[in-house]
């Protein structure tokens, strides 16, 4: 399997991963060094919430690739074959529409930020490191939702034929 097909089936899988482990190192550190150590450090417990937060974002879109995400499926239930697969692409459609302005809305948040300059306060790095996932998350999604849209209309055009 060639980088570009491996990192296309489990870029979010490996990322997501990364950040559970790095959030639960994290907080295990924490732990350690209140209690045992009785030295409380602010800096762990702050990017512990940072990196919660990536991970929440790299999962939604996770959830996303693996069409996970909650849907109400009753009118669903009523269609069958191609008129199913139709009415699959113009759910993701809406959804996709929905993506991409909370993506603009996130990079104009990210840039607000920059201009600002916001600093996290125990940390003390840049807060648009920690928006920036955001766009990031929203930018994979409308990536996963195009990538399904593509190959649901593809199996209509077969399904026509």
């Amino acid at each position: 399997m060639n980088l570009l097909k491996k990192i296309d089936n489990y870029f979010e899988e490996y990322l997501s991963a990364f950040l559970l482990i790095v959030m639960t190192g994290l907080i295990f550190f924490q732990v350690v060094s209140r209690f045992i150590l009785n030295i409380p450090l602010a800096w762990s417990e702050e990017s512990a919430r940072y990196a919660f937060v990536w991970l929440i974002y790299i999962s939604a879109a996770l959830a996303v690739k693996h069409h996970e995400h909650i849907r109400v499926e009753i009118g669903l239930i009523l269609f069958k074959g191609r008129a199913k697969l139709i009415a699959l692409v113009f759910t993701d459609i809406i959804f996709l529409i929905f993506s991409l302005i909370l993506l603009k809305d996130g990079i104009s948040l990210v840039m607000m930020i920059t201009k600002h300059g916001q600093i996290s306060p125990a940390v003390g790095f840049s807060m648009n490191y920690v928006y920036a996932i955001i766009p990031i998350g929203y930018g994979l999604m409308v990536l996963r939702l195009i990538q399904d849209i593509i190959k649901k209309i593809k199996e209509i055009v077969k399904f026509k034929k």
